[in-house]
């Protein structure tokens, strides 16, 4: 792509996604399966739960170690990358993980520590403190800011499942003699309902400050063993949502696709792995 074009395109691109406050908020989800999804998962017992809610940590028995790369909208300077580790404990799941946005010179990171437990046969909930980081080249300084989340799940049926979660709802805001900006709160409401074994439909509702309510849905089919398709629709920036995803003994491997009608495609690619 020509120089000029590159950097009027990712100008816009900033632009655009300060619209929606998604620029300098740090609420991105991350993970191929949930990307997938159209990021209905508010109700999801997994890994990636710790980016969407952490209650959904409480579902997974052994030491695992997730990676994940987004290149959103195919330009470099937007790339979102995180790291996942989940510890499981006789006392309820950890999870450490580290998500970064942007290139170095302006680049906002997260650094969350989460804590999930089953509380009774049909509720999990889960907490995490956030760190947030923000590079402000103008100033030529590093910001910091702490924030924290909370959610929920409920087994409403053996196949029913809903989910509550809110981030940030308090945030210390990022703040110099020039400029101060406060993390927004993030409200998710859902559920997803197992069809069969091997067939999934799930809804969430989401509200951020600032921004329009956005409503997802998002499938997910086991069409063979260990082999998944998915497919999503959002009323967001982002519409169309669509992946696979594929397991082979201790090891998963997640692809999905989002497609905005104004910046284009971003592709997801996670890797999973289930440490006995």
């Amino acid at each position: 792509m020509n120089p000029t074009l590159k950097k009027t395109v990712l100008f816009l691109t900033i632009i655009f996604l300060t619209r929606f406050v998604w620029a300098r908020s740090n609420i991105f989800p991350s993970g191929g399966r949930s990307e997938g999804m159209g990021n209905a998962f508010i109700s999801q017992y997994d890994l990636s739960s710790a980016f969407h809610n952490q209650a959904g940590l409480a579902g997974f028995d052994t030491l695992s170690v997730m990676i994940s790369y987004e290149n959103r909208y195919m330009i470099s300077e937007l790339s979102l990358r995180s790291a996942l580790i989940g510890i499981p404990t006789k006392t309820g799941n950890f999870a450490l993980h580290f998500s970064a946005f942007g290139p170095a010179k302006w680049m906002e990171s997260n650094l969350s520590l989460a804590y999930a437990k089953q509380l009774s046969k049909n509720i999990s909930g889960g907490i995490q403190i956030n760190y947030f980081g923000m590079v402000l080249p103008e100033e030529n300084k590093t910001l910091s800011s702490v924030g924290a989340e909370l959610g929920f799940i409920f087994r409403v049926t053996p196949r029913t499942f809903l989910g509550i979660h809110v981030a940030n709802p308090f945030s210390v805001p990022f703040s110099t003699a020039s400029y101060s900006e406060k993390i927004p709160w993030n409200l998710r409401v859902g559920c997803h309902y197992l069809v069969s074994d091997h067939f999934t439909l799930a809804v969430e509702g989401e509200k951020a400050e600032g921004s329009n309510p956005v409503i997802k849905m998002g499938m997910e089919w086991e069409a063979m063993k260990n082999l998944f398709f998915r497919s999503g629709f959002n009323s967001g920036p982002s519409k169309l949502f669509a992946g696979l995803g594929f397991r082979y003994h201790f090891v998963k491997a997640d692809l999905a696709f989002n497609y905005n009608q104004y910046l284009g495609t971003s592709p997801v690619f996670s890797l999973t792995f289930d440490i006995k």
